[in-house]
């Protein structure tokens, strides 16, 4: 089986990439700025690119492509030998359709420069 990228994908990542290449965003009511940690959008996709790579070489991360339906492949970077200041995970969403994955979404799941909403609590919190 085969993983593609749709372009609804391209374009959340576009959207994604604007947000996480130094744009100012509101939490909890107050003005933040993001972290510039990619120059632009091809290094963002390199990065994606070579993470996936790197990481469906290992056991690991590639037997979750057996599965039916959607699935996240959370991919550890320093398991991998990569180093980005501020990203420890990166999460890729895939869905089977047909008989090939498609990528649905991929962003930073855990790190020092990473904003998670906490669903309980209500707000964003840090790492």
């Amino acid at each position: 089986m085969t993983t593609t990228s749709s372009k609804s994908s391209i374009a959340k990542w576009r959207s994604c990439i604007r947000r996480g290449l130094g744009q100012k965003i509101i939490v909890n009511g107050k003005a933040k700025q993001l972290p510039r940690v990619f120059r632009d959008e091809r290094e963002l996709r390199e990065f994606l690119d070579e993470v996936l790579e790197r990481a469906l070489q290992k056991e690991k991360y590639s037997k979750g492509f057996g599965r039916d339906g959607r699935f996240t492949l959370g991919v550890k970077l320093d398991e991998l030998g990569i180093h980005i200041d501020g990203i420890d995970i990166v999460e890729f969403k895939f869905e089977l359709v047909g008989n090939e994955y498609r990528l649905v979404s991929a962003y930073p799941a855990r790190g020092s420069k990473v904003w998670a909403y906490n669903k309980k609590k209500g707000f964003f919190i840090q790492g």
